[in-house]
């Protein structure tokens, strides 16, 4: 795939969410943003992010007379809540921002949570455009159309469903991330293969070095073949409500273990961390091959150069408090994994693609060794 060409793919919502996927394609944004009709842009990003990319990407916007505005948050999950949100949202309305503006998204998946939600929120609803900066939003978090901050108790457990106008995946902005936040995105990729596509995770266990090197010889190939290895889940359920929640394999353990670390695990390492022991329980249940687990933990650790064991600071007991708050919770007390029988399968149970998995039993598999 050739540097400048634009792969129009889209992540099944209705209306359509069309997602641009690219290799140093920043020029050609400002073509795509005149197919709609708007007043200005508002560009939100970090000052880190507007030093390295949003300044460029202003000028580019600017010199195609395209009115921007640049407002920038602060990065991190701690800031990931109400206070910059609400902060977000009364600076939009001071700048000016109005019904046909368009708010765009400049950043990780933190930043396009933030701005997404702020323009759900902002006059009952305003568009937005997603630009992925990171290999994780790129390739899994702007698919998801679902926007929101942490709580006290756990993670994104305020927002809404709120589809971009459209998404442009510029793989070029991802090359200067560092291995480990690549190791990072990669784990959502053996996810979707763990849950939905046996061929596609073989390939990736056949793929990956601890380096990445046949990552990064085609990052636009392999950013590609991950999109449409989630697509493929998406188009089943789009609004990941009833099929779609296979993609949640992991993040019962993972997000509890994200939200607790407090910034020290990146979201795919403890969603690694989750699939093992989401796997570790199936085992226990009788209910997943035990080969499963091995290889989850081979291609994570292994392949992938990633974690796969629970930090020790944190207890079982801490981990179950969160996941009590979790914001899947649905009724009843018992705690709901997605479980994987065999690469590939999920368990579903008269169309109900969690297992109850009692306390005691979780307790149990986070604390053995």
């Amino acid at each position: 795939m050739a540097r400048g060409t634009i792969i129009e793919l889209s992540s099944g919502v209705s209306p359509s969410c069309p997602y641009y996927l690219g290799d140093s394609v920043a020029d050609q944004l400002p073509a795509y943003l005149h197919r709609h009709a708007f007043d200005e842009i508002y560009l939100v990003t970090s000052d880190r992010l507007h030093a390295r990319f949003g300044k460029e990407l202003a000028r580019t916007l600017s010199d195609a007379s395209i009115a921007v505005n640049v407002l920038t948050v602060r990065e991190g999950e701690s800031a990931k809540g109400w206070q910059q949100l609400t902060d977000l949202c009364e600076r939009l309305v001071a700048a000016g921002i109005t019904k046909d503006s368009l708010i765009t998204a400049l950043g990780g998946g933190m930043i396009s949570n933030i701005a997404g939600l702020a323009a759900g929120l902002t006059y009952r609803g305003i568009r937005y455009v997603d630009v992925p900066t990171t290999m994780l939003n790129l390739t899994d978090g702007s698919l998801s159309n679902k926007q929101a901050i942490n709580g006290f108790l756990g993670k994104n457990q305020f927002g809404m469903y709120h589809a971009p106008l459209f998404i442009w995946a510029d793989v070029a902005y991802t090359r200067q991330e560092p291995v480990r936040q690549h190791r990072s995105a990669i784990t959502e990729a053996i996810k979707n293969g763990l849950v939905n596509d046996a061929a596609w995770f073989q390939r990736l266990e056949d793929l990956l070095t601890p380096d990445l090197a046949a990552v990064h010889d085609d990052l636009l190939g392999f950013c590609h073949d991950v999109v449409r290895s989630k697509l493929s889940i998406l188009a089943l359920d789009p609004g990941e409500r009833q099929a779609g929640i296979m993609l949640e394999y992991g993040h019962t353990v993972g997000h509890a273990v994200e939200f607790l670390s407090n910034g020290k695990l990146l979201h795919g390492e403890a969603v690694g961390i989750g699939m093992c022991a989401a796997a570790k329980v199936g085992v226990r249940l009788g209910l997943c091959e035990p080969e499963v687990l091995h290889r989850q933990e081979h291609i994570l650790k292994q392949r992938l150069g990633s974690v796969v064991e629970l930090p020790e600071e944190l207890t079982a007991e801490q981990i179950v408090e969160v996941i009590l708050s979790d914001n899947k919770r649905r009724a009843g007390a018992a705690i709901r994994f997605v479980l994987v029988p065999q690469v590939g399968t999920v368990r579903c149970v008269d169309g109900d693609y969690e297992t109850p998995v009692a306390e005691p039993l979780l307790k149990s598999v986070l604390t053995e060794a």
